[in-house]
């Protein structure tokens, strides 16, 4: 959370109070240009250390209230704080002003009361700045980060959908499929089924910022039997994964990148099987479990070109969503991916941009 910018405010709203207030005593400096200039000077330092109090507790509280949940918790512990300083502050500046000796006007109760009343006054004003600044800013950055979820999610099944309708994956899934229907009848409708239900996810998953992990295990089903039907025993594909974290939520394509990904960097042969596995960490910390994509390393000889749609783009999905990073591990020998996955009711789904 950043300090408030307030340079602007600073420079216009500190003047203008120590001016506006001073004209109210005109009479009491005996229109004395020098006495006036020299409260001026005095206002100045004593609206400068307040203001930056009333700033340093804005800053304080929002870093304790982030969430937009507690927006009006908030904003009655930030004006009491504005409320408490005032009297404070100005207690003690009368105060120390009649122990000096540079009060030109009695000290009385009545000028405790006046003194005071202004400067809550003045505090209402100022904190009612801030909050109208304040979510001004929120409102354009929710605006501008929605934006960016948006095209983020639409990229992603725009290079999800086009991976599935190059002429590659169509030639591979048509053959397929001719070779099914010649020989097996009943498994080329259920690769036909399959075929459609993968589409069917591409374009109905469109509009979602999460999943559940059960449906994405579910489009992740039928994608493996198309990818099974074209590799057959040279990739394998192991699930374990308990019931009760079927409900957990991700954003959508997230486990069909991590497979992409692991298959267009490997060696796939019947003797040398690409082994992928999806085991869930059951051990959950603040709403948050994890899911380990895992495959065995057999690198391809050839340097594989980068796509879009990767490992890059599905980091900065979590992140615009404010979901914690994937943490991608390399030992040579095995690359994993551990995934967050959002437990049903966690504070994540509430504060979902």
């Amino acid at each position: 959370m950043e300090r408030p910018n307030d340079r602007w405010l600073r420079w216009i709203g500190i003047p203008l109070m120590v001016l506006l207030g001073n004209i109210l005593y005109l009479k009491d400096y005996q229109h004395n240009p020098v006495l006036y200039s020299g409260w001026v000077f005095i206002g100045m330092a004593y609206m400068t250390l307040a203001w930056e109090g009333s700033v340093s507790w804005v800053h304080y509280v929002r870093k304790k209230f982030p969430d937009a949940r507690h927006a009006f918790r908030r904003i009655v512990i930030t004006f009491t704080g504005y409320g408490l300083l005032a009297v404070l502050c100005q207690s003690l500046f009368i105060f120390l002003t009649d122990l000096t000796g540079l009060a030109i006007i009695p000290i009385t109760a009545r000028v405790y009361q006046a003194y005071i009343g202004i400067g809550i006054f003045c505090s209402l004003i100022l904190g009612t700045t801030y909050e109208i600044i304040y979510y001004l800013q929120q409102y354009r950055k929710a605006i501008a980060e929605a934006e960016a979820i948006q095209k983020s999610r639409i990229q992603g099944q725009f290079d999800s959908l086009k991976s599935q309708v190059n002429p590659h994956f169509l030639f591979n899934s048509l053959n397929s499929l001719s070779a099914l229907i010649s020989e097996d009848k009943q498994q080329a409708n259920k690769f036909l089924e399959e075929l459609s239900s993968v589409y069917r996810y591409l374009l109905q998953s469109n509009e979602r910022k999460l999943v559940s992990l059960q449906t994405e295990l579910n489009f992740i089903h039928s994608f493996f039997y198309l990818l099974k039907a074209r590799y057959g025993p040279a990739i394998e594909l192991h699930i374990g994964i308990e019931s009760y974290l079927l409900e957990c939520y991700l954003p959508p394509f997230s486990l069909q990148t991590l497979i992409e990904n692991a298959i267009r960097h490997n060696i796939i042969l019947a003797d040398r099987p690409l082994v992928i596995s999806l085991q869930a960490e059951a051990q959950i910390n603040d709403g948050i479990v994890a899911l380990r994509v895992t495959n065995n390393i057999q690198r391809k000889n050839v340097q594989v070109n980068k796509q879009p749609g990767g490992l890059r783009q599905l980091t900065e999905r979590f992140t615009l969503l404010r979901l914690p990073r994937p943490v991608i591990t390399d030992d040579g020998r095995q690359f994993s991916v551990r995934v967050p996955l959002i437990v049903k009711g966690a504070d994540f789904l509430v504060n979902l941009p």
